[in-house]
């Protein structure tokens, strides 16, 4: 075989292709033609013609070839008329060294639009907390620091070889690709080649489906594989990001919530900083809200919770302090990654310990929250909502240590509350230290959540072996502390307000409305254990005093019946057993929801209004196959836990009388509740409200809208 017959296709590859492009069958395929139903952009993609055939020469051989293999083409198939798209904005988001580019949200992109029309330089997106310059094509961050993002008003991706995800490409080249696009439209010009960046690109529409540019360099070896790259074309929004657009935040705020991280700058397994962590927390409030509270947000009585982080590792860490170099010098050369690490984390305990630094981190959080409430009153002027402030690790201890110090906002209010103040057991910050000053919070907090918190080991640190029940913060009314079973830094604050509480922590129920399925399957198998034994039990010690009652009446050298010992021991074990076992099956069908209440109903001091302080998660399946390896992961778990979030939700929109409403576990109560018409009208208004952005192609046909407008498919 010579080169040129190495290089060249057959006619039969050649035909295939030919075919697979122009909806023809092919004589050894069992793809069918190509219609809506089984071609999508994605398997479009890989469709491409190599750059040594000719396109027009492949169509003549196409038409000279036997009818025997193949259908005549109809040309009225290939016309294709222009219709213009509009543009979608999007923004980049950079990850470990690599850009990625992700959609507006459709109530972000309308004010976009918007604001393009109108000229205007600056507008406010994702709920106020960024701010887009149009003129420079930015996007910068409100309340924290960090590098603007570059944003895009794209109607034209491009696919990267060895790739998954779509890029938008620049306004430039998005009006030298409409321009080509629609004079092909218009004269027909189907798989023609056009040069592109002088000669080293090649474009070429195959159809308003099948669209390439391929580079010219590079040496072209066999049909299958290309030594170049080959980017595929996409006109409309890709499909890919369909899942990926949301409604956007709605500008009323219904609550405020400060987030203060822990050690180090990494807050969850994937060391992601704060502020992806925080946004993780908003989107799960948005599933909460529309899941537990629908109606209320349906009517407008809710609106959103925001959550806005609050830094303090980096201004302890920075070049200013100089703790990072001095310790730097002093960290021995052996296993230095492993000694950064603890520099740049666990130091930040010792960090907390230490009077001096513990004075920097405690004003720089309330400096730091103090500032993000102004921006956001500023930025939401209408706002006469709540506070709370939530706390992860050692975030936790900082915020306990503030609100202990803070003073009521009146100064009748806190002469009222000297006598009380006097008894209570007070504590300080840092270990073995006299006093601190603390700056004062310009806003009342109304509740304090503690995520992982080791706030009672601090404080038997401190040397505070329990809390008087009296103790409250002096303007904080709450404080939930919520753990997961296996979080090794977690630790109780019941049995230190009180060292006689022996109750378990309240379960936290699943946000679906029950237990989890293996929690309920343990609790029913020992339950329905410990029953059978105690009713064997009963059964037995009544048959005892039974045949000591029936032996001491008919013994004749008994004048007068006497009781025996053991069966008065077997009588006075009788009764409580056989109530005890009566008990048992009277609350054997109880459900989780009538224990809590009961547990809550019991008072427990005065820090969370007498209510239960101690929160316990239900933990996975998975986790409890060795609890020692997720204990790390479980440290990190409350970003991303809807129970977390639902308690939190609940705490807070008590505070307006708001209720959640029930959840239902089968599709059956869930189509009579109407909970599946909701999803399926609003997954419709997202499919008409991105019609604009969509090419007239085969995406739309593959979108979820109504099924009124479902037309039954032929046989």
């Amino acid at each position: 075989m010579n080169n040129n017959e190495a290089t060249t296709p057959s006619k039969r590859e050649i035909r295939f292709v030919s075919n697979t492009l122009h909806g023809s069958p092919n004589e050894k395929s069992n793809s069918g033609p190509l219609n809506n139903q089984n071609t999508t952009s994605g398997s479009a993609s890989m469709i491409v013609i190599p750059m040594d055939v000719d396109a027009e020469q492949t169509v003549a051989e196409l038409n000279v070839t036997s009818a025997s293999n193949l259908n005549p083409m109809n040309t009225e198939l290939e016309r294709h008329d222009y219709s213009p798209i509009q543009p979608y904005w999007f923004y980049s988001k950079k990850n470990q060294g690599r850009i990625t580019w992700i959609p507006f949200s459709l109530a972000d992109v309308r004010r976009l639009d918007d604001a393009y029309a109108q000229n205007r330089a600056v507008i406010a997106t994702n709920g106020n907390r960024y701010d887009v310059n149009l003129v420079e094509r930015t996007r910068t961050p409100v309340y924290w620091t960090d590098e603007p993002n570059q944003i895009r008003r794209s109607k034209w991706f491009y696919l990267p070889e060895n790739d998954s995800r779509f890029i938008p490409f620049d306004e430039k080249m998005n009006e030298i690709l409409e321009n080509l696009y629609k004079e092909t439209c218009r004269k027909q010009l189907w798989h023609k080649k056009h040069e592109m960046n002088d000669g080293k690109e090649i474009l070429i529409f195959h159809s308003p489906v099948i669209m390439t540019i391929q580079s010219t360099e590079g040496e072209i070896t066999h049909w299958s594989n290309f030594s170049y790259e080959t980017r595929t074309l996409k006109r409309g929004l890709p499909e890919m990001f369909f899942d990926e657009i949301r409604f956007g935040d709605k500008d009323p705020v219904q609550h405020v919530c400060f987030v203060v991280h822990g050690i180090g700058e990494a807050c969850d397994t994937k060391f992601r900083p704060l502020v992806e962590c925080v946004e993780d927390f908003r989107e799960t409030s948005r599933t909460i809200l529309q899941s537990h509270y629908k109606s209320y947000v349906e009517n407008g009585d809710i609106h959103r919770v925001e959550f806005l982080p609050v830094y303090w590792h980096s201004d302890l860490h920075m070049d200013a302090t100089g703790i990072d170099s001095h310790l730097l010098a002093l960290t021995l050369p052996s296993v230095i990654k492993l000694r950064t690490f603890i520099n740049t984390t666990l130091s930040d305990i010792l960090f907390y310990t230490s009077p001096f630094y513990c004075q920097k981190i405690i004003s720089r959080c309330i400096n730091e929250m103090n500032r993000l409430y102004n921006i956001f009153l500023q930025r939401n002027p209408s706002f006469n909502g709540q506070v709370s402030v939530i706390g992860h690790s050692l975030g936790s201890v900082i915020i306990y240590d503030i609100l202990a110090s803070q003073t009521p906002a009146s100064n009748e209010e806190a002469s009222n509350n000297i006598e009380e103040e006097n008894s209570k057991n007070l504590c300080v910050s840092g270990t073995g230290q006299v006093s601190i000053q603390t700056e004062k919070l310009q806003f009342p907090v109304a509740y304090f959540f503690a995520l992982g918190s080791p706030i009672a080991m601090f404080l038997t640190v401190r040397g505070i072996k329990s809390l008087a029940c009296d103790y409250t913060f002096p303007t904080c009314k709450g404080l939930l502390n919520i753990f997961h079973p296996y979080d090794p830094v977690a630790y109780r604050l019941e049995p230190l307000i009180d060292p006689k509480w022996t109750v378990s922590p309240v379960l936290l129920p699943h946000h679906k409305g029950r237990k989890r399925l293996h929690l309920e399957l343990i609790d029913g198998l020992s339950r329905a254990t410990d029953l059978k034994q105690k009713m064997l039990d009963s059964f037995k010690n009544t048959m005892i005093s039974i045949t000591d009652f029936v032996t001491s009446y008919t013994s004749p050298t008994q004048a007068t019946p006497t009781i025996s010992s053991s069966t008065l021991e077997a009588q006075a074990t009788t009764v409580p057993i056989i109530s005890q076992a009566e008990s048992e099956l009277r609350h054997a069908n109880d459900n989780e929801d009538t224990h809590i209440d009961e547990w809550d109903n019991r008072p427990i001091g005065k820090l969370n209004q007498g209510r239960r302080i101690d929160y316990v998660l239900q933990h996975r399946p998975i986790e409890a196959i060795n609890d020692y390896l997720f204990a790390f992961a479980s440290h990190v778990s409350y970003w991303d836990s809807e129970d977390t979030m639902l308690l939190i939700m609940k705490e807070v929109l008590k505070l307006d009388n708001f209720e959640p409403e029930p959840q239902y576990e089968t599709i059956e109560q869930m189509i009579k509740s109407n909970v599946l018409n909701y999803f399926v009208k609003n997954q419709t208004t997202k499919v008409n409200e991105l019609l604009p952005y969509l090419a007239k192609s085969e995406q739309r046909s593959n979108l979820i809208i109504d099924p009124s407008n479902i037309e039954p498919r032929t046989p």
